[in-house]
């Protein structure tokens, strides 16, 4: 009988500047059962952000959203408690599934061992439990089968060559049914329809069937050759009632049909040297000029637009059809020909509306007629709902082996993060490490959407880096937010290169796309203002070098192109000599004023000195390091893990050890120098 639940005291630890829940063991689980959610750290995070056993992801997520919610983790606990008996297997990376801890009360439970207990036989072994190995393996030989899926049937599944066709054929006319592995497969309503349209298909066929002995029928008076020979006589029906008419308009008023086949006003702008014109002009134009009596020379001049069709028309229909050699056609024996026509065009037209009419007629006459077809994929199908039932009950047993595995190191990356405040642990949120500029940054989360990952990185107060990792043939695999929080900026940028490794010890290449600026440290906050006044000295100092080189370069020119070797400008003309004397008095004004800041020192002492310059290196220091102290103190984790969809509950302030933990210089090793 399952333990029930009992009432137990919290234990939480404080990681950083937050009270995590601790949950070492499977007693700490029904703790989890009993906290307020509020208390939890985290209570959603997309599953694509989670470095886990992605089926154990997918079974946890029970409504498919790609989102694991509180709720969902609670339930994977309570299935846990409800079919193990003895959870002291409940540890992390345990994969291995003893049988005796399997509760057999419960229903689920009883179902898990029955699959185990037929699995071990299988194979042979005498053993007391099941590895998850052993498990994925009979899955994954019964998904190959094609009988996974109850009532759905896959190609694969038929052992008989003619089977598989028939499968194939059903699936190509009439469709199949989506199977988990991706591909289609047949039920029942798909065999039903499909035999149905054949059956509906042949019964149309056997219309046209001519009599017992005979090659030739009604319908098809030219036998099997009924059918191209109406394909031809549908090419040239048209035109040659075009001609009869027109030569019944010839007997009537030839003046009329001269005037309207002449080549008048209508042709004369139509420009016949264009192939697609003269093409559309030859198949408008009747089959030969008309004729008075009415009749159609097959051997005279003819439109060679249908010369070629005619000749076989007359070769292929006619002359079948007719029963002698035909030279000239009248309209009493088109009139023939037509009739002859009639029942083929009318069995045409009756021709029901079915998929199954690509299919080759003797097949589809053998599917009708030979019932091992339907009773095969009848069995096959009903094979897949016993074969299905068995591999529900092997999904119940992996799920059981993977909940056991991984529930620890899951509700330690969620409900508490105490890995994340662990130097020598990784949450399971974390991609790996990031080594660019000297250092190495040990905190990477992936990225779904950057636009909304920088919206919560800016008001997280860290600096953040934005980097896509690649793989083999520069193939982009995901990007990943790495925060920078001790030491200096330094040579970070955009478009830079560097390695990462991620949690599985592969290493790739990987590059900055982008870089969220906040304070990394104290001493980069304090040395900032004396930085930003250099860099403004140094850039004054480059506009006034600029502005000079700039100004004698053009007075060099204008000089160059006098020959008096004065300077024009905008006041007149600048000689050398003036040029020198406007020097020397600039170069003397700034003497003097040299000399006067040194006399004004001279009067001062060197205490009244040093103490203004040391107020003012505090005015510009203090506000700086003040409002860098506020920041660097207010610099929270959790708002990185919220750029990536995750629900956190905590303020996961970073803490200074943290800071020195997720970016640090690896120290040199020792050796001569």
């Amino acid at each position: 009988m399952t333990p029930p639940l009992a009432r137990r005291r919290f234990r939480f630890q404080r990681f950083g500047r937050t009270n995590h829940l601790r949950i070492d063991s499977w007693q700490d689980l029904e703790a989890v059962l009993e906290l307020d959610e509020a208390l939890w750290v985290a209570t959603t995070a997309p599953t694509a952000t989670i470095n886990c056993d992605p089926v154990f992801l997918d079974m946890m997520d029970a409504d498919r959203d790609g989102r694991l919610r509180a709720d969902e983790v609670k339930a994977a606990i309570r299935f846990l408690f409800e079919n193990l008996s003895d959870r002291s297997g409940i540890a992390p990376g345990n994969t291995r599934l003893e049988l005796g801890a399997v509760n057999g009360e419960s229903e689920t439970g009883a179902r898990i061992r029955t699959s185990a207990g037929k699995i071990l036989r299988r194979s042979g072994s005498t053993a007391d439990a099941i590895t998850l190995e052993e498990v994925r393996a009979i899955k994954t030989e019964v998904q190959q089968g094609g009988l996974d899926e109850a009532g759905i049937v896959l190609p694969e599944a038929a052992g008989d060559k003619r089977m598989r066709r028939f499968i194939e054929d059903i699936i190509a006319t009439v469709g199949g049914r989506p199977h988990p592995a991706g591909a289609e497969g047949i039920d029942r309503e798909c065999l039903a329809q499909f035999l149905e349209e054949c059956r509906q298909y042949l019964d149309w066929l056997r219309l046209a069937d001519p009599p017992a002995g005979e090659t030739v029928s009604e319908i098809l008076p030219l036998g099997e050759a009924t059918h191209e020979a109406y394909e031809l006589f549908l090419r040239l029906e048209k035109k040659i009632t075009q001609y009869f008419l027109l030569c019944n308009i010839q007997r009537i008023n030839p003046d009329f049909l001269s005037h309207a086949l002449s080549p008048g006003t209508d042709t004369r702008s139509t420009n016949l040297l264009d192939i697609s014109t003269a093409e559309s002009f030859l198949a408008d134009a009747p089959l030969a000029w008309p004729d008075s009596e009415g009749v159609l020379d097959l051997s005279g001049v003819i439109n060679r637009y249908y010369s070629r069709d005619l000749e076989r028309f007359t070769a292929q229909v006619l002359q079948p059809l007719l029963g002698r050699e035909v030279r000239r056609l009248d309209q009493t024996a088109w009139r023939s020909v037509c009739e002859r026509l009639r029942p083929y065009r009318e069995w045409m037209a009756s021709k029901p509306e079915v998929s199954v009419d690509g299919i080759a007629d003797s097949d589809i006459a053998q599917y009708v007629t030979d019932p091992f077809f339907a009773d095969a994929a009848a069995a096959l199908i009903e094979e897949s709902h016993r074969t299905a039932f068995v591999l529900d009950n092997i999904r119940e047993l992996e799920r059981l082996i993977l909940y056991q595995a991984h529930i620890l190191p899951f509700v330690n990356s969620f409900v508490s993060f105490p890995q994340l405040y662990d130097p020598d642990s990784r949450a399971l949120f974390e991609m790996g490490t990031l080594v660019m500029d000297g250092r190495h940054f040990t905190l990477a989360v992936q990225v779904l959407d950057r636009k909304r990952h920088v919206e919560s990185s800016t008001a997280s107060g860290i600096f953040v880096m934005y980097a896509e990792v690649y793989g083999e043939n520069q193939e982009k695999l995901y990007e990943v937010a790495v925060p920078v929080t001790s030491g200096s900026r330094g040579n970070i940028r955009a478009n830079k290169w560097g390695i990462f490794n991620d949690i599985h010890g592969n290493e790739w290449h990987a590059q900055v796309v982008q870089v969220i600026e906040n304070p990394i440290s104290l001493s980069e906050a304090v040395a900032h203002p004396f930085v930003r006044v250099a860099r403004s000295i140094m850039s004054r100092l480059e506009k006034v070098s600029a502005e000079t080189e700039q100004h004698l370069g053009l007075g060099v020119l204008k000089d160059a192109g006098r020959k008096d070797g004065s300077i024009r400008q905008r006041g007149g003309d600048i000689s050398p000599a003036g040029l020198l004397a406007g020097g020397g008095v600039a170069l003397a004004a700034m003497g003097s004023s040299v000399a006067f800041i040194t006399r004004t020192a001279a009067q001062l002492s060197p205490g009244i000195m040093l103490g203004a310059l040391l107020a003012v290196v505090l005015a510009m220091v203090v506000p700086a390091a003040i409002s860098a102290f506020y920041k660097l103190s207010s610099r929270d984790l959790s708002a990185i893990l919220e750029g990536s969809g995750w629900g956190v509950n905590a303020r996961m302030k970073l803490s200074r050890r943290q800071a020195h933990t997720f970016t640090y210089r690896p120290g040199r090793p020792a050796g001569r120098s």
